[in-house]
């Protein structure tokens, strides 16, 4: 099981090593460079989870596969998260406010609220008693209370976890798909 633990720390590193570079890099963050970290460590993960299932002790069991990129997951999605949570709430905590600043501003463009309207025509009855500047305030109330430093925390989790699992699940069944074949 420590080498699961060592293969998770590896990919960690790997992760934390492209974060310091982006940070170093003084990059201007927005929601595209947001999107690419994500899918860089999703594929970190991911990789590290093929690793440990096809080539650190491999077996056609299933469930000791499952076990193993269960453990990867778990140890690589806590750490990937405190990462996250720590960035925003001590290394850079001005990040969350541009964000939630620059997406406000959004929403108060005069497409945003035709939007909200187009969206109150087409379905009525979802959005009865609501007018799109109600639709729009809810927007920018959702916008206040998801980007704090305490809520990235438990949606990264979540997300690098369900990630971590579905991913185990595929790889262990197509690894005893493969070789049961041979």
């Amino acid at each position: 099981m420590f080498k699961y633990i060592k293969t998770s720390l590896i990919a960690i590193a790997i992760s934390l090593v492209f974060e310091l570079l982006v940070y170093l890099s003084k990059m201007e963050v927005d929601f595209r460079l947001s999107l690419v970290s994500f899918i860089f460590h999703s594929l970190n993960l991911i990789i590290a989870i093929v690793l440990a299932v096809n080539y650190q002790n491999p077996t056609i069991s299933r469930l000791d596969n499952l076990k193993k990129g269960i453990l990867i997951s778990i140890v690589f999605s806590l750490s990937i998260s405190f990462y996250f949570f720590s960035y925003h709430k001590w290394i850079n905590p001005e990040f969350l406010e541009n964000k939630k600043q620059s997406l406000i501003e959004l929403s108060e463009n005069p497409e945003t609220l035709r939007q909200a309207k187009e969206n109150i025509n087409s379905n009525p009855d979802f959005y009865s008693g609501k007018s799109a500047e109600d639709l729009v305030e809810m927007q920018q109330e959702n916008i206040n209370d998801l980007l704090k430093p305490g809520k990235v925390f438990p949606i990264s989790l979540f997300s690098f976890l369900f990630l971590g699992m579905l991913s185990t699940l595929i790889i262990s069944l197509l690894t005893h798909f493969f070789q049961k074949k041979n």
